[in-house]
């Protein structure tokens, strides 16, 4: 069985709208483990709407729950992670320590958009570079912005950033659109790791074994393991990960013929 890694999940008991208990947040890790889950973000939003949730918090909680892990033999590894809402304010809030990069390690900062907004993150990107600091863009597809221009996507993995998709949009996409586009990014090499994006253990469950199926399915094992087990085990191990460069999608057989 690969061993997958889950590079955002909402593991922290009461911190956030992620499981209000620690029974809950235990039932989570178990069935996720049960999968073939070995690696785990345990993050809880960084945003305006949950000030308390300082690095130190996070932390601690993560820390309080890697030793339930151990009590219980539940063979999960969890990593702190804040999931950081962009804000005017991101780079001066990360110097100042108040954000919890990918397990604490300083290499990988995970953002989200604010609601109902798209943001271009390449000036937050240049700087953070001289920090050695690098973005994973969180739940990239529910940005229509990023997910039908792979031109801008083009652009941001050049510039450093990696692309994480939720498992569960892979398995079950919205409708065709979603998913022509979805497969399209996969084809080309346009996206890096996987999460589940869980909250409980009814309400948006951690599964994340549909989702590295479908990336079987839909670019073979090889690229399938390395999105949800090698390079997802890097990023929550501070480790660097080079991606290849992304695969233009194929021209149409009109565009061929006249040009475009």
């Amino acid at each position: 069985m690969t061993p997958l890694a889950d590079t955002h999940v909402h593991l922290l008991a009461g911190l956030d709208d992620g499981p209000p208990t620690a029974d809950e947040a235990l039932a989570m890790c178990r069935a996720m483990a049960a999968e073939g889950v070995r690696h785990a973000t345990a993050l809880a939003h960084q945003n305006a709407g949950y000030p308390a949730n300082t690095a130190a918090r996070l932390r601690a909680a993560a820390a309080h729950l890697a030793g339930e892990l151990a009590a219980h033999n539940v063979p999960l590894t969890v990593y702190p992670t804040g999931e950081v809402m962009l804000s005017p304010t991101t780079f001066e809030d990360w110097r100042s320590g108040a954000l919890l990069t990918v397990g604490g390690h300083d290499q990988w900062l995970l953002v989200e958009m604010p609601h109902a907004l798209f943001l271009d993150v390449l000036p937050l990107v240049d700087a953070l570079r001289p920090h050695g600091v690098r973005l994973v863009i969180a739940h990239a597809e529910r940005y229509p912005e990023l997910l039908h221009d792979p031109a801008r996507t083009e652009r941001w993995i050049a510039a450093g950033c990696l692309i994480q998709v939720t498992a569960s949009a892979l398995a079950d996409p919205l409708d065709h659109g979603m998913e022509r586009a979805l497969r399209e990014w996969v084809a080309g090499g346009f996206v890096h790791v996987l999460g589940s994006d869980g909250h409980g253990t009814a309400f948006r469950p951690p599964e994340l074994a549909p989702g590295f199926e479908r990336l079987v399915k839909w670019a073979g094992r090889p690229a399938a393991e390395r999105i949800a087990s090698l390079w997802g085990v890097s990023v929550l191990q501070g480790l660097p990960v080079q991606v290849p460069p992304p695969k233009p999608p194929p021209r149409s057989w009109f565009t061929r013929l006249f040009g475009g």
